[in-house]
């Protein structure tokens, strides 16, 4: 009889442990008990602290205390707080909540106001320029790089057999110093970014490209239409990207089809193209340096240079043609080729070559005035 009067006890004492509550969720873990709240002056504290938070629950609600998602961090920071500090603390964090619910009320409202105002507007027949209806190009992130990319295939198409071409010669790039290099990589990127989204683009071409180490290693962090950003790890050339190569000029289109483009030239480029040429050849050079100069390009390859006339056209003392970019030429030329005297193909484009920019054009005044050839 003893025995079963003790199990029955024991099973009494369980089942009452059973239904015991579990402690609300703002109270503090058993681990933070075990190291914060030790001794009696602490145990003390932490009572005080908590009949606080109790009287918080009375006046405004456990939900309302629950909300504030008090964890043991915070509790951490209320133990050291004296009482108006923790009072203060503690309506602040109300407020906060109450603030940050509201604003999710109102955005939620007004978006689904909005929604329901487009969905009148276009019923009604007028024009609602908002995505899922009267948007001309419904394209987002990937999709829209994918898009341009066959516009641009598209583009080159198109012109069949007038089709023309733009030929950047890179025999000097390996002989420059690294900031040269960085700069006419970064010119390179550029000619393709405006290319790409031309409605009549050149076939572009790098020929007589030798790099080394370390013109690789600048040109992968530069050209991203022969290595994408490095943020993409299988990145797939656009089959219409340039092609890069350490070919000759000829062995993209024959010599006698091509102008050859010097600053140094003794000839200027005749008014309009000659009926059998179909593409422009731009050196990378450094003209002030006979050594690296597309004059010597010229000779090399036994061809006539010629001279863009800036000089006839624009008046402007501060003008100076060594700094425009290839993309800038390339522009000039899209209009010289589409049947534009040389004249008005430069009238054409003189407000992008005279609009001050940007750090491309820093890096060239630099370089004009160290001429910087290791």
């Amino acid at each position: 009889m003893l025995k079963t009067r003790v199990l029955l006890r024991k099973i009494a004492e369980k089942s009452k442990i059973a239904e015991k509550p579990p402690p609300p969720s703002y109270m503090p873990s058993a681990v933070f008990m075990y190291a914060k709240v030790r001794r009696p002056g602490q145990k003390e504290h932490f009572v005080k602290v908590a009949s606080e938070l109790e009287l918080l629950k009375d006046v405004y609600g456990a939900e309302t205390l629950e909300s504030l998602k008090i964890n043991d961090e915070i509790w951490g920071v209320l133990m050291e707080m004296a009482w108006d500090e923790r009072y203060i603390y503690l309506m602040e964090m109300m407020d906060f909540r109450e603030k940050s619910l509201k604003n999710q009320e109102n955005l939620a409202e007004n978006q689904e106001l909005i929604s329901s105002q487009n969905l009148k507007l276009w019923a009604a027949g007028n024009m609602v320029y908002a995505r899922h209806f009267h948007s001309l190009v419904d394209i987002y992130g990937p999709e829209f790089r994918q898009k341009i990319d066959n516009f641009y295939g598209r583009n080159l198409l198109k012109q069949g057999e007038n089709l023309k071409h733009f030929i950047v010669d890179c025999r000097f790039l390996r002989d420059f110093s690294v900031k040269t290099q960085a700069f006419y990589t970064n010119q390179m990127q550029s000619l393709h970014d405006d290319n790409w989204t031309s409605t009549v683009p050149f076939e572009l071409n790098f020929v007589n490209y030798q790099a080394d180490q370390q013109l690789s290693s600048i040109a992968k962090k530069n050209l991203l239409f022969q290595y994408g950003p490095p943020s993409i790890s299988n990145f797939k050339r656009h089959p219409f990207a340039p092609q890069i190569t350490s070919r000759r000029v000829e062995s993209v289109v024959e010599k006698d089809r091509l102008l050859y483009i010097s600053p140094r030239a003794t000839r200027f480029l005749p008014d309009t193209v000659p009926a059998d040429l179909t593409g422009v050849v731009v050196c990378l050079s450094q003209d002030a340096s006979p050594a690296t100069s597309s004059q010597t390009a010229c000779i090399a390859d036994r061809v006539q240079p010629y001279q863009i006339p800036f000089k006839r056209v624009i008046r402007s003392t501060s003008f100076r043609p060594e700094r425009l970019q290839l993309w800038q030429l390339a522009r000039i030329f899209r209009g010289y080729f589409a049947g534009n005297t040389i004249d008005d193909s430069i009238r054409m484009n003189l407000e992008n070559m005279l609009k001050k920019s940007s750090k491309l054009e820093k890096a060239t005044t630099e370089m004009d005035e160290k001429n910087e050839v290791q």
